[in-house]
């Protein structure tokens, strides 16, 4: 019987080791720090900060949020210093408290932050002058920077300082995007009350504006524009996630499928032949369904002999599917290891189609206990053991009695 936590555990652990040392920028808006699941969030946060990576805190304050340059004046920005005292203070409160119900309760999380950030005013845009709306002149990167490899989370307030002493209100969409930019860090990542955008796990820039053109419902416009500007300053990834639920930033970073929606310059999927150096990696995929009996056992032996037959499916550099291909003669082949869940599975499944089709190959078997359904809805029709090629029908095991389906393969 395989544990679902240690074969969780096992996933994660590839994740784990890719994100150590990272910079991640958070921004959290004035509905998530009143979401009822901040202290879970913010447990979340801790944790990532134990497992080596280095977080910066934008937090939201009302205000201009999602007006950035509407006007501001003297009585609204004292109320946006409030709300940011009062955010400040509540998110220290909340990393003093660690993870209690771990044993890493004790464990110190410093949260720090000052005037790292330059601003300047709008200005008068349209004839109007927006008094103390402000916009980021310099983020003072080299301090930030120390900070982090100080050990330290830093929280950035929506707020700017001039150089003349005066303060500032600034987007925390657009603040976000300009610190993770000017960090040169590895992710956004923005949480919103939507669960992800329109449904989708991934989008490509270009993708993502094509839908705002679209009559999709989607997250605030400032928030879509922090995850375009992002990318565009050189961000790899960055991610919209709910904070609705519990545990979505953990399943976000640490699962292939995610839990939200990562915006991407380019496609951050990609599905490759497999290498030697992939015996490990594939081994490690496919064991947990074997223990579960999804698939045959196969030896780590075998998979070497057969490396060459390999698909390997990647998230982020790191291995997160995989597949191979056996020719079962001059005409058909049967696709086998099938390991990735989602659209994981149907990229693995296209690139097999293809190197088929590019064989020659015109029909495409698969044998399955627990997948039929899957493999009904990718185009296979159900068939019998008796239409196998004869050199494959000969092993097929009736004892473990798996469903035989087939793919016609146009050319």
């Amino acid at each position: 019987m395989v544990d679902a936590y240690a074969q969780w555990f096992r996933a994660s652990s590839p994740y784990i080791r890719a994100h150590r040392g990272r910079t991640f920028v958070v921004l959290l808006g004035a509905d998530a720090l009143a979401a009822t699941a901040l202290a879970n969030i913010v447990h979340d946060l801790a944790l990532l900060h134990v497992l080596g990576v280095r977080l910066v805190i934008v937090h939201g304050a009302g205000g201009a949020e999602e007006a950035p340059n509407e006007p501001i004046g003297a009585q609204a920005l004292a109320a946006i210093e409030a709300a940011s005292a009062r955010a400040r203070s509540r998110l220290e409160a909340l990393f003093a408290a660690g993870m209690p119900p771990s044993p890493l309760r004790d464990r110190h999380v410093p949260l720090v932050g000052g005037n790292l950030v330059t601003a300047q005013p709008v200005g008068v845009l349209d004839g109007v002058d927006r008094q103390a709306a402000g916009r980021v002149r310099r983020l003072h990167a080299a301090v930030v920077h120390s900070l982090l490899q100080a050990g330290n989370a830093v929280a950035l307030p929506p707020l700017g300082y001039s150089a003349a002493g005066k303060t500032y209100a600034l987007s925390p969409p657009a603040l976000a995007a300009r610190v993770a930019g000017d960090l040169a860090a590895d992710k956004l990542v923005v949480f919103d009350a939507a669960a992800d955008i329109a449904g989708h796990g991934h989008l490509t820039t270009r993708q993502l504006e094509a839908l705002r053109t679209g009559e999709a419902v989607l997250p605030s416009p400032a928030r879509l524009d922090a995850l375009l500007a992002a990318c565009r300053r050189g961000v790899a990834r960055a991610h919209l996630i709910g904070y609705r639920h519990d545990g979505v930033l953990l399943r976000e970073l640490f699962s292939a499928e995610g839990a939200g929606t990562q915006v991407s310059d380019d496609d951050y999927r990609t599905v490759r032949p497999a290498t030697v150096d992939d015996i490990a990696a594939i081994a490690a995929l496919v064991r947990p369904l074997e223990e579960t009996g999804a698939l045959a056992r196969r030896s780590r032996d075998r998979i070497e002999r057969d490396i060459r037959r390999f698909f390997v499916a990647q998230l982020d550099g790191v291995p997160s599917g995989c597949c191979a291909l056996l020719p079962l003669g001059p005409d058909a082949a049967e696709l086998t290891c099938l390991v990735g869940g989602g659209a994981v599975g149907s990229r693995l499944l296209e690139a097999a189609e293809k190197a088929a089709r590019h064989r020659g190959h015109k029909r495409l078997f698969a044998l399955t206990t627990q997948a039929e359904d899957w493999f009904l809805e990718q185009g296979f029709r159900p068939t019998t053991a008796a239409s196998l090629p004869a050199a494959r029908g000969a092993l097929y095991d009736y004892e473990r009695n798996a469903k035989v389906l087939v793919k016609a393969l146009a050319s």
